[in-house]
């Protein structure tokens, strides 16, 4: 039985809880608690937190919960805690940060602790130890497996009851991917950043992708692909990576991809494009002091996507972490890349960029009225790569439930 205390206030006899009445007077004694500082000095701190932290504040009390529900706290967040901006937030004269790992314009993403959630920073998985095999990519179809998949499990179960023949049978590589998302991997020219990344993809025996199937594709392999698990999704992976002149063909309205792979446009259900984003600008590629980014197969594909579909597009940009980068690019142009004074992003410091990045990809982006995500993936550890695939597999979804 909850005790309480009664007292006299204002000529009025109150009958209130225990445990209000000496927070009240701890309060009256100068007892300080966290949600006393003021509001921004709260949300700066909420927003250092992950998200498991973020909701055991919501839930420890009412100011806890109120405070997690401004979106300005989401948004500083969003850029502390995973370096992204969400265009589909900020007006049409914006000019995003150079400093920004992600850059996400989604107009079904107008709430930023929606997109901090499906994003899901937090869960960072560090792949260091990804490895790479070539020979995984056929290997893995015919070899025996050390453990029996729940999956397969079952099928033996189903066969022994149904009387068929109790050994175990080899599943159609083909038939894997059946109901899974489908996406066209493309991007050229490939260098050998933006090769390992796309191997990485699609021949590899790690926790983050693991080949589990193919894609049957037309004669000379174009729709063709392979299919991967990615934590406990399967996606289906198109593959376009043929040379720029049996690829490309010039248009009314500019350069765009072959027929052969437009018929396969429609049948996907969005875009995944990979650039190196090693930044050669300073050895004499851009003369004009700005950075020059070769594009021209994400334009391409943008001119190739039919009027009536809306696929999300999502472009990584490959990168190797290098500690003693050079500082020779410091004369590029950064001031028309700053954030603006309403970002929280204005607290980093500007410094020379040394790879290309996200926001330098935004003039060409801005002009869709696709849904587009570019963000910065590291090859060999794969950090950053399950963000932008985060958000690709929720629009996925959303476009297929309406």
């Amino acid at each position: 039985m909850t005790s309480v205390v009664v007292y006299k206030r204002q000529s009025n006899i109150d009958i209130i809880p225990e445990d209000d009445y000496y927070t009240e007077l701890s309060r009256k004694e100068g007892v300080f608690n966290f949600f006393d500082l003021p509001e921004p000095v709260c949300m700066e701190v909420i927003a250092q937190l992950n998200l498991r932290d973020t909701r055991a504040v919501a839930l420890s009390c009412r100011a806890g919960w109120n405070i997690t529900r401004v979106q300005l706290m989401w948004q500083q967040k969003l850029w502390l805690r995973a370096k992204v901006i969400n265009l589909a937030l900020c007006g049409p004269n914006f000019k995003p940060n150079i400093h920004a790992g992600m850059l996400v314009r989604d107009p079904l993403l107008v709430n930023n602790k929606l997109l901090y959630e499906i994003l899901d920073p937090d869960s960072c998985i560090n792949e260091s130890q990804e490895d790479l095999d070539m020979g995984n990519l056929l290997s893995k179809m015919t070899a025996p497996k050390t453990s029996t998949p729940l999956i397969d499990m079952l099928d033996q179960l189903i066969s022994i009851f149904s009387g068929g023949n109790q050994q175990s049978t080899v599943p159609d590589p083909f038939s894997r991917g059946e109901g899974a998302p489908t996406y066209l991997l493309f991007g050229m020219p490939e260098t050998k950043v933006s090769k390992k990344l796309v191997l990485s993809f699609i021949a590899s025996n790690g926790s983050t992708f693991d080949t589990v199937g193919f894609v049957k594709g037309k004669p000379g392999g174009v729709g063709g692909g392979v299919t991967v698990r990615y934590t406990h999704h399967l996606l289906n992976l198109l593959l376009v990576r043929r040379a720029r002149p049996r690829l490309l063909v010039d248009g009314p309205t500019g350069t765009a991809f072959h027929p052969d792979v437009a018929e396969v446009i429609p049948q996907v259900d969005g875009l995944i494009c990979y650039m190196d984003a090693t930044c050669t600008c300073a050895k004499g590629a851009s003369t004009s002091g700005q950075h020059s980014l070769d594009v021209l197969e994400l334009e391409a594909m943008l001119r190739t996507v039919p009027p009536h579909l809306t696929p999300p597009v999502l472009v990584l940009l490959a990168r190797l972490d290098n500690p003693q980068a050079s500082s020779a690019d410091s004369d590029h142009d950064v001031d028309n890349y700053t954030a603006s004074t309403s970002t929280p992003s204005n607290h980093m410091e500007t410094q020379p960029a040394t790879l290309h990045r996200p926001s330098m990809l935004h003039p060409v982006l801005e002009q869709l009225d696709l849904p587009w995500a570019v963000c910065e993936v590291e090859v060999k550890t794969l950090s950053g790569v399950h963000i932008g695939l985060n958000w690709l597999l929720h629009r996925t979804l959303k476009l297929k439930n309406g």
